[in-house]
């Protein structure tokens, strides 16, 4: 059995060696917290729908709290902000439901819906929180401010 090493003392400083720190500076005024930088909030959501037996893609404008109808799936928009000027990255989230919701056919009752997503869309990571159907694929593009109504001329 080999013995370890000997444990060695660190060395001794002698006082003479030693310096005085300096002397603390005067004390800087605390900085008054900044009021935190609110997310803008927006009107209208834009979404990129694909249906994937067809390939057909289309992308469509879904106005908060008004839902939208994409062949069998309605999405409703809750909320879209995109993200303050403090943020580390610039993105866009919405925060929406979506229900799978086909059309009724004649001479049959029609099938009540299922939802199909509820939850957060992030622009810049589609993968993060995705709608999960196993024909449709939808993700947001951005949030924007609803155009303004045009006044009818007198």
């Amino acid at each position: 059995m080999i013995a370890p090493p000997p444990v060695v003392a660190p060395p001794v400083i002698d006082e003479k060696e030693v310096t005085a720190a300096p002397p603390p500076k005067a004390t800087v005024a605390v900085k008054p917290a900044e009021a935190a930088i609110k997310r803008a909030r927006y009107d209208v959501a834009v979404i990129h729908a694909l249906d994937k037996i067809s390939a057909e893609s289309i992308r469509f404008e879904a106005a908060v709290g008004r839902p939208v109808r994409y062949k069998n799936l309605v999405f409703t928009v809750k909320a879209c902000e995109r993200s303050a000027g403090d943020e580390a990255v610039e993105d866009a989230m919405a925060y929406m439901t979506v229900e799978s919701q086909p059309r009724s056919a004649p001479g049959k009752p029609t099938p009540p819906p299922r939802q199909t997503f509820r939850g957060w869309m992030f622009a810049s990571s589609p993968g993060l929180h995705p709608l999960q159907h196993p024909v449709y694929d939808a993700w947001l593009i951005t949030c924007r401010a609803a155009a303004p109504v045009p006044v009818a001329a007198r």
